[in-house]
């Protein structure tokens, strides 16, 4: 389940701004709006610094291709190995690391896209993974690997040699993070860049009636070395169907709150996605920060795309559609996209907005460290998976053949003249 734009950080400089560019703490008139109010710093932008004629772009066409579908496929061909992509990033020599949690290993991917090594494995020994769900780079090249169901984290050279495995203590995450009012969701972790990470919550007593759409209730907590836990509040869960079976429990374009982190100092940014609004926190859980846009012109949800959504859907299995629109035919039909699809940092700090997530291409805002709307862009894939320097690492599925694929294309932060 795409949950989240993610964030995979790297140590890597950007390139600044023309030199022409207005102080660093000015902007244009009237484009941005800010006012503290009970030591929280309210950012409300009304129009981007740069149009998009102005403002970044990335090169049409990627500099490396990983995986993909291609006409007469030798056998030996690794694209067979990309399925249930979890990440992938650049390393300091250009070389690519990919997580593929399908085959449960990272696969190292040279300049020109072809295999040059790979490590992992399922199992239960030093190195290996249950299903590796997140993908870390480090400093120094590092690679992180983080297991589901409290495997534990796996640190690898950029050779694949095992450098050191971390074990999560189960018994203290659950007796830091449920209490008599709230539960683990799921026993699954979530990286931040410190080493630290975050797990969901539910309420205990909280259960949806058949037969409603809903949206659980969902509360972020961060856990640190010492298993001490940092509350970030209850949000929106993805919004779904209350159901029997066979009735899907899905919806085409749900909102949901999405998250990342980032930054120096570091801080978590959260959204439930259904305004254009990103409240900015502390590593501690102490919200320091309200991103908004204003004027946000919706995206509005067309038949077609429903049509399409069920359709494919409907390839894999037998489903009631006729008992879901029954279900949705009691509640106001929901005309428009969620304002926040999603969230990810760069390694210089800033925070991009997802506007929309298409099968093959995607629409993002950029904020700078302070909140201010920089610009929007247009990237050719829908996941982002890593952004640093010049470089932005994307995640393709082909809606027709399922077959996954990595891009990296190359960012020009310098403002066409």
């Amino acid at each position: 389940m795409y949950r989240s734009a993610r964030c995979l950080l790297v140590a890597a400089p950007f390139l600044a701004l023309s030199a022409c560019e207005r102080p660093a703490d000015e902007a244009p008139p009237n484009t941005v709006t800010v006012r503290d109010s009970a030591n929280i710093r309210i950012v409300e932008n009304h129009a981007p610094e740069l149009d998009s004629a102005h403002f970044w772009t990335v090169d049409p066409e990627p500099e490396i291709v990983i995986g993909g579908y291609r006409p007469n496929q030798a056998a030996d061909d690794p694209a067979h190995l990309l399925w249930r992509l979890a990440g992938a990033a650049l390393l300091s020599d250009g070389r690519v690391a990919v997580l593929s949690s399908g085959e449960s290993m990272v696969l190292v991917f040279d300049t020109t896209g072809a295999l040059s090594g790979s490590f992992g494995g399922k199992g239960q020994g030093p190195g290996e993974f249950s299903y590796p769900l997140h993908l870390q780079v480090l400093p120094a090249d590092t690679i992180a690997v983080w297991d589901y169901l409290l495997g534990g984290i796996s640190y690898f050279d950029p050779s694949g040699n095992l450098l050191r495995d971390r074990t999560l203590d189960v018994s203290a995450l659950f007796a830091a993070a449920q209490t008599p009012e709230q539960r683990l969701s799921e026993p699954a972790t979530v990286p931040l860049p410190d080493g630290t990470f975050l797990v969901d919550v539910y309420p205990r007593d909280w259960a949806p009636a058949v037969y409603t759409l809903y949206k659980a209730p969902t509360g972020y907590v961060r856990v640190d070395s010492a298993y001490a836990t940092y509350h970030f509040g209850w949000w929106d869960g993805q919004e779904q169907v209350a159901a029997p079976p066979l009735i899907p429990f899905l919806l085409p374009f749900p909102t949901q709150a999405v998250f990342t982190t980032g930054g120096s100092p570091l801080s978590v940014y959260i959204s439930n996605g259904d305004r254009y609004e990103v409240h900015q926190f502390s590593p501690t859980g102490v919200l320091r920060r309200i991103i908004r846009r204003t004027a946000v012109e919706p995206i509005p949800i067309l038949a077609s795309e429903v049509e399409a959504w069920k359709a494919r859907l409907s390839e894999r299995q037998t489903l009631d559609w006729d008992g879901w629109d029954e279900v949705l035919e009691e509640y106001p039909p929901r005309l428009y996209r969620a304002r926040v699809a999603g969230l990810i940092t760069d390694s210089d700090g800033h925070l991009w907005v997802a506007n929309r997530l298409d099968d093959q291409s995607s629409e993002w805002s950029v904020f700078d460290p302070e909140g201010r709307w920089l610009g929007t862009m247009q990237l050719p894939f829908p996941r982002v998976s890593w952004i640093a320097g010049d470089r932005i690492v994307g995640l393709l599925t082909d809606p027709v053949t399922d077959v996954e694929s990595v891009q990296v294309h190359r960012l020009n932060r310098t403002a066409p003249r």
